[in-house]
């Protein structure tokens, strides 16, 4: 009886995997695909994102005795203003750093005598003129294409919006969710069915904040260190590693990739300066700051950490490696609690 099963799993497995081959077959399926991630995917977890970034300062005003509608709608005008000022006093700083940056680099690699056989010069062209080119030609091409520029950022706007209707309804009535799924569930199952609940909040929560809380501060201490070894741009680039740090494990060691190129132009003893800055800094992320802001409430391996990001990102790019380990983490807690009750072992038998 057990081998038959079994046997019907692996078929199942089987015709699953043929089915999703085919359906990757048919450029109507990928363009679906683009249009899911884009327009309902990726606004929905940023506004899952933000609610759990947000929710502190929601529940602080709660306390307070305001109302659940008018504590959404302040938490979310309080970010908004503070991202506008954020943007108003950095927002030109941080484009102007863009350019000076790829200028410094073509100028320090002219006052080395950098030939292209010693640095592969052609290469780091190409890859300086892309990190630049991408983001400049958003803003230059509103010279060029009006009508391309209006669709993307209405689409961009919408995206925006969406995410933030999404966080202001989940601040609104999010404690309402629990209650609205266990209406679904069986009587026998309602105590399990709220345990994987509550569990899975505390999992995301503490992982979202927690994960911010670690960018910040390795953002930070690369900022500090950047300034005493005399990086240049030092903001400029602090700003980037904070925003790749949100990619589990991985996203510092992108962030590194500019500030080396931009060491290996300034000389050697750049490079070890920067070496030992990166040395230092991955150390008190790994044996301090993570272990303090997180502890073990995630209980995942540093190792699974690296196949779920890299993986994530060969599959559906960075928003996927972004979003995969969260994911994981509420898959384990579904799984460990139904084995805890005995249920896996029940179907398996």
């Amino acid at each position: 009886m057990n081998n038959r099963k079994v046997i019907s799993y692996l078929l199942i497995g089987n015709l699953t995997l043929i089915f999703l081959f085919l359906l990757n077959k048919f450029t109507v399926v990928h363009e679906f695909l683009n249009v899911f991630i884009l327009v309902i995917f990726a606004p929905t977890i940023f506004g899952i994102f933000l609610f759990y970034i947000l929710r502190p300062l929601s529940n602080v005003f709660n306390k307070r005795g305001i109302k659940k509608n008018t504590s959404a709608i302040l938490t979310i005008l309080i970010f908004i203003v503070v991202m506008g000022i954020i943007m108003y006093f950095f927002g030109g700083y941080f484009l102007s750093q863009l350019m000076k940056l790829k200028e410094y680099i073509n100028l320090l690699i002219k006052n080395n005598h950098i030939t292209l056989e010693q640095m592969n010069a052609q290469n780091i062209e190409k890859y300086l003129s892309s990190f630049s080119e991408k983001i400049m030609g958003y803003v230059l091409s509103l010279f060029y294409n009006v009508k391309n520029i209006f669709n993307k950022g209405m689409m961009i706007f919408s995206d925006i919006i969406l995410v933030f209707l999404i966080t202001f309804f989940l601040l609104k009535d999010g404690y309402k969710f629990k209650d609205f799924v266990l209406k679904f569930s069986k009587k026998e199952n309602k105590d399990l069915t709220s345990k994987i609940l509550s569990e899975g909040d505390t999992v995301l929560s503490t992982y979202i904040i927690g994960q911010a809380t670690v960018a910040l501060s390795l953002a930070l201490m690369i900022f500090i260190g950047y300034l005493i070894i005399g990086m240049p741009s030092a903001l400029f680039l602090a700003f980037t590693t904070f925003i790749l740090a949100f990619i589990p494990f991985i996203g510092f060691f992108i962030s590194m990739i500019v500030p080396y190129v931009i060491a290996i132009a300034m000389g050697f003893n750049m490079i070890i300066k920067l070496t030992i800055l990166f040395i230092i800094a991955q150390t008190l992320k790994g044996r301090v700051v993570v272990p303090f802001i997180m502890g073990r409430a995630m209980k995942i391996h540093p190792i699974t950490d690296i196949f779920l990001v890299v993986g994530g990102a060969a599959i559906g790019g960075p928003i996927v490696a972004f979003c995969i380990v969260p994911i994981y983490s509420l898959l384990k807690v579904v799984f460990k609690n139904l084995k805890k009750e005995g249920l896996i072992k029940r179907v398996s038998d």
